[in-house]
Protein backbone atom coordinates (compact mmCIF):
# COMPACT_ATOMS: atom_id res chain seq x y z
CA UNK A 1 0.00 0.00 0.00
CA UNK A 2 1.00 3.59 -0.65
CA UNK A 3 -0.02 6.08 2.03
CA UNK A 4 -0.33 9.86 2.07
CA UNK A 5 0.08 11.48 5.49
CA UNK A 6 -1.07 15.05 6.12
CA UNK A 7 -0.20 16.33 9.60
CA UNK A 8 0.95 19.84 10.45
CA UNK A 9 2.41 18.91 13.85
CA UNK A 10 5.96 17.81 13.07
CA UNK A 11 6.38 15.45 16.02
CA UNK A 12 3.04 13.72 15.37
CA UNK A 13 3.82 13.44 11.66
CA UNK A 14 7.23 11.83 12.28
CA UNK A 15 5.72 9.48 14.90
CA UNK A 16 2.90 8.36 12.57
CA UNK A 17 5.17 7.89 9.58
CA UNK A 18 7.57 5.69 11.53
CA UNK A 19 4.70 3.69 13.03
CA UNK A 20 2.86 3.12 9.74
CA UNK A 21 6.06 2.12 7.93
CA UNK A 22 6.41 -0.80 10.34
CA UNK A 23 3.54 -2.61 8.63
CA UNK A 24 4.88 -5.18 6.12
CA UNK A 25 2.29 -4.30 3.44
CA UNK A 26 3.06 -0.57 3.50
CA UNK A 27 5.37 0.29 0.63
CA UNK A 28 5.58 4.09 0.75
CA UNK A 29 4.52 6.89 3.10
CA UNK A 30 4.51 10.38 1.58
CA UNK A 31 4.16 13.02 4.30
CA UNK A 32 3.50 16.74 4.27
CA UNK A 33 2.30 19.45 6.69
CA UNK A 34 0.43 21.31 3.91
CA UNK A 35 -3.11 20.66 2.69
CA UNK A 36 -2.42 22.14 -0.75
CA UNK A 37 0.74 20.06 -1.05
CA UNK A 38 -1.23 16.96 -0.01
CA UNK A 39 -3.62 17.48 -2.92
CA UNK A 40 -0.73 17.88 -5.36
CA UNK A 41 1.03 14.77 -4.06
CA UNK A 42 -2.20 12.74 -4.21
CA UNK A 43 -2.66 13.68 -7.88
CA UNK A 44 0.75 12.20 -8.62
CA UNK A 45 0.68 9.17 -6.32
CA UNK A 46 -3.04 8.16 -6.19
CA UNK A 47 -2.47 6.77 -2.66
CA UNK A 48 -4.33 3.73 -1.37
CA UNK A 49 -4.82 5.42 2.01
CA UNK A 50 -4.79 9.07 3.06
CA UNK A 51 -4.22 9.81 6.75
CA UNK A 52 -5.43 13.40 7.07
CA UNK A 53 -5.27 15.74 10.04
CA UNK A 54 -8.56 17.66 10.11
CA UNK A 55 -7.41 20.78 11.98
CA UNK A 56 -4.67 22.53 10.01
CA UNK A 57 -3.04 25.90 10.64
CA UNK A 58 -5.18 28.97 9.76
CA UNK A 59 -2.71 29.89 7.02
CA UNK A 60 -3.81 26.82 5.08
CA UNK A 61 -7.36 28.14 4.49
CA UNK A 62 -8.42 24.51 4.14
CA UNK A 63 -9.00 21.60 6.53
CA UNK A 64 -8.47 17.86 6.16
CA UNK A 65 -12.06 17.16 5.15
CA UNK A 66 -11.86 19.67 2.31
CA UNK A 67 -8.56 18.11 1.22
CA UNK A 68 -10.26 14.69 1.18
CA UNK A 69 -13.07 16.00 -1.03
CA UNK A 70 -10.52 17.30 -3.55
CA UNK A 71 -8.54 14.06 -3.53
CA UNK A 72 -11.72 12.03 -3.99
CA UNK A 73 -12.39 13.72 -7.34
CA UNK A 74 -9.31 12.32 -9.05
CA UNK A 75 -8.53 9.36 -6.76
CA UNK A 76 -11.89 7.79 -5.85
CA UNK A 77 -10.28 4.53 -4.71
CA UNK A 78 -8.37 6.24 -1.87
CA UNK A 79 -9.52 5.32 1.65
CA UNK A 80 -9.58 8.22 4.10
CA UNK A 81 -8.64 8.05 7.78
CA UNK A 82 -8.99 11.32 9.68
CA UNK A 83 -6.74 12.44 12.52
CA UNK A 84 -8.44 14.77 14.99
CA UNK A 85 -8.62 15.83 18.58
CA UNK A 86 -12.39 16.41 18.38
CA UNK A 87 -15.47 14.39 17.47
CA UNK A 88 -17.38 17.48 16.27
CA UNK A 89 -16.30 16.90 12.67
CA UNK A 90 -17.99 13.50 12.36
CA UNK A 91 -21.15 14.70 10.59
CA UNK A 92 -19.29 16.96 8.16
CA UNK A 93 -16.88 14.18 7.25
CA UNK A 94 -19.66 11.80 6.16
CA UNK A 95 -19.51 13.47 2.73
CA UNK A 96 -16.26 11.64 1.97
CA UNK A 97 -17.16 8.35 3.70
CA UNK A 98 -14.09 8.05 5.96
CA UNK A 99 -12.93 4.55 6.83
CA UNK A 100 -11.97 5.48 10.39
CA UNK A 101 -10.84 8.18 12.85
CA UNK A 102 -7.63 8.41 14.84
CA UNK A 103 -8.24 10.56 17.92
CA UNK A 104 -5.45 12.56 19.50
CA UNK A 105 -3.48 11.78 21.53
CA UNK A 106 -2.58 9.07 19.05
CA UNK A 107 -3.01 5.50 20.29
CA UNK A 108 -0.37 3.24 18.77
CA UNK A 109 -2.53 0.10 18.93
CA UNK A 110 -5.43 1.88 17.21
CA UNK A 111 -3.19 3.05 14.36
CA UNK A 112 -1.82 -0.45 13.77
CA UNK A 113 -5.31 -1.96 13.96
CA UNK A 114 -6.66 0.49 11.37
CA UNK A 115 -3.76 -0.04 8.97
CA UNK A 116 -4.01 -3.81 9.46
CA UNK A 117 -7.73 -3.84 8.67
CA UNK A 118 -7.21 -1.76 5.53
CA UNK A 119 -4.32 -4.00 4.49
CA UNK A 120 -6.71 -6.95 4.63
CA UNK A 121 -9.15 -5.13 2.34
CA UNK A 122 -6.41 -4.39 -0.18
CA UNK A 123 -5.10 -7.95 -0.13
CA UNK A 124 -8.60 -9.23 -0.85
CA UNK A 125 -9.09 -6.68 -3.62
CA UNK A 126 -5.77 -7.63 -5.22
CA UNK A 127 -6.72 -11.29 -5.25
CA UNK A 128 -10.21 -10.70 -6.66
CA UNK A 129 -9.42 -8.01 -9.22
CA UNK A 130 -7.38 -9.27 -12.14
CA UNK A 131 -7.74 -6.12 -14.25
CA UNK A 132 -9.18 -7.72 -17.37
CA UNK A 133 -7.96 -5.89 -20.46
CA UNK A 134 -9.31 -8.39 -23.00
CA UNK A 135 -12.61 -10.27 -22.81
CA UNK A 136 -13.12 -13.57 -24.70
CA UNK A 137 -16.27 -13.70 -26.85
CA UNK A 138 -17.51 -16.76 -28.74
CA UNK A 139 -19.26 -16.16 -32.07
CA UNK A 140 -20.43 -19.35 -33.77
CA UNK A 141 -17.35 -21.58 -33.71
CA UNK A 142 -14.82 -18.76 -33.25
CA UNK A 143 -13.50 -17.00 -30.12
CA UNK A 144 -12.58 -13.33 -30.31
CA UNK A 145 -10.66 -11.35 -27.69
CA UNK A 146 -12.22 -7.88 -27.31
CA UNK A 147 -9.85 -5.15 -26.11
CA UNK A 148 -11.33 -3.29 -23.15
CA UNK A 149 -10.34 0.02 -24.76
CA UNK A 150 -12.74 -0.75 -27.63
CA UNK A 151 -15.70 -1.22 -25.30
CA UNK A 152 -18.19 1.63 -24.94
CA UNK A 153 -20.39 -0.03 -22.34
CA UNK A 154 -21.65 -3.38 -21.09
CA UNK A 155 -25.37 -3.94 -20.69
CA UNK A 156 -27.62 -6.42 -18.93
CA UNK A 157 -30.66 -7.03 -21.13
CA UNK A 158 -33.08 -9.53 -19.62
CA UNK A 159 -30.89 -12.61 -19.00
CA UNK A 160 -28.18 -11.61 -21.47
CA UNK A 161 -24.95 -9.63 -21.00
CA UNK A 162 -24.01 -7.56 -24.04
CA UNK A 163 -20.71 -5.83 -24.86
CA UNK A 164 -21.18 -2.73 -27.02
CA UNK A 165 -18.34 -1.45 -29.19
CA UNK A 166 -18.64 1.25 -31.86
CA UNK A 167 -19.47 -1.22 -34.63
CA UNK A 168 -20.62 -4.41 -32.91
CA UNK A 169 -22.54 -6.01 -30.05
CA UNK A 170 -21.28 -9.23 -28.45
CA UNK A 171 -23.07 -11.62 -26.11
CA UNK A 172 -21.01 -13.03 -23.21
CA UNK A 173 -21.68 -15.43 -20.36
CA UNK A 174 -20.31 -13.34 -17.46
CA UNK A 175 -22.71 -11.27 -15.36
CA UNK A 176 -22.26 -7.56 -14.66
CA UNK A 177 -21.50 -8.36 -11.01
CA UNK A 178 -18.67 -10.68 -12.06
CA UNK A 179 -17.22 -8.16 -14.51
CA UNK A 180 -17.49 -5.23 -12.11
CA UNK A 181 -14.89 -6.71 -9.74
CA UNK A 182 -12.44 -7.58 -12.52
CA UNK A 183 -12.51 -4.79 -15.08
CA UNK A 184 -10.00 -1.96 -15.10
CA UNK A 185 -10.60 1.22 -13.08
CA UNK A 186 -11.74 3.04 -16.22
CA UNK A 187 -15.00 1.06 -16.03
CA UNK A 188 -17.77 2.19 -13.69
CA UNK A 189 -21.12 0.65 -12.73
CA UNK A 190 -23.56 3.52 -13.26
CA UNK A 191 -26.84 1.60 -13.25
CA UNK A 192 -28.08 -1.85 -12.26
CA UNK A 193 -28.01 -2.69 -15.99
CA UNK A 194 -24.96 -0.76 -17.24
CA UNK A 195 -21.18 -0.62 -16.82
CA UNK A 196 -19.56 2.17 -18.87
CA UNK A 197 -16.06 2.91 -20.08
CA UNK A 198 -15.25 6.35 -18.61
CA UNK A 199 -12.59 6.95 -21.24
CA UNK A 200 -15.15 6.75 -24.07
CA UNK A 201 -17.88 9.01 -22.65
CA UNK A 202 -18.58 12.18 -24.63
CA UNK A 203 -21.72 13.55 -22.95
CA UNK A 204 -24.09 13.01 -20.02
CA UNK A 205 -27.64 14.33 -20.33
CA UNK A 206 -30.43 14.42 -17.74
CA UNK A 207 -33.49 12.82 -19.35
CA UNK A 208 -35.85 12.51 -16.37
CA UNK A 209 -36.01 13.07 -12.64
CA UNK A 210 -34.61 9.59 -12.11
CA UNK A 211 -32.06 8.97 -14.86
CA UNK A 212 -29.32 10.33 -17.12
CA UNK A 213 -28.36 9.33 -20.66
CA UNK A 214 -24.68 8.71 -21.49
CA UNK A 215 -23.38 9.25 -25.02
CA UNK A 216 -20.08 7.93 -26.37
CA UNK A 217 -17.37 9.00 -28.81
CA UNK A 218 -18.06 8.24 -32.48
CA UNK A 219 -21.27 6.38 -31.69
CA UNK A 220 -25.03 6.91 -31.56
CA UNK A 221 -25.38 4.28 -28.85
CA UNK A 222 -26.41 5.38 -25.36
CA UNK A 223 -26.35 3.92 -21.85
CA UNK A 224 -28.34 4.92 -18.78
CA UNK A 225 -27.15 6.22 -15.43
CA UNK A 226 -29.42 6.23 -12.39
CA UNK A 227 -29.87 9.42 -10.38
CA UNK A 228 -28.53 7.59 -7.32
CA UNK A 229 -25.30 6.74 -9.14
CA UNK A 230 -25.01 10.26 -10.55
CA UNK A 231 -25.24 11.70 -7.05
CA UNK A 232 -22.63 9.20 -5.84
CA UNK A 233 -20.16 10.08 -8.61
CA UNK A 234 -21.20 13.65 -9.45
CA UNK A 235 -17.78 15.07 -8.50
CA UNK A 236 -16.35 13.06 -11.39
CA UNK A 237 -18.92 14.28 -13.88
CA UNK A 238 -19.45 17.94 -13.03
CA UNK A 239 -17.11 20.91 -13.64
CA UNK A 240 -15.13 22.12 -10.61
Amino acid sequence: MDILLLEDEEYTRRFLKKLVMEHPLVDTVIDTPSGKEAVRLAKEAKPDIALLDIELTPEENVNGIEVAKLIGIFSPETHFVFITGYSKYAIESFAVHPYDYLLKPINKSKVLETIGNLAGKFESKTVNKRNINRIPVKVNNEIFLINSTDILFIEKLEKRTLIHTVNSVYKISQTLNELETKLEDSFLRVHKSFIVNLDRISKIKEVSSRSYEISFENSKKVALMSRYKFEEYKDRFTPS
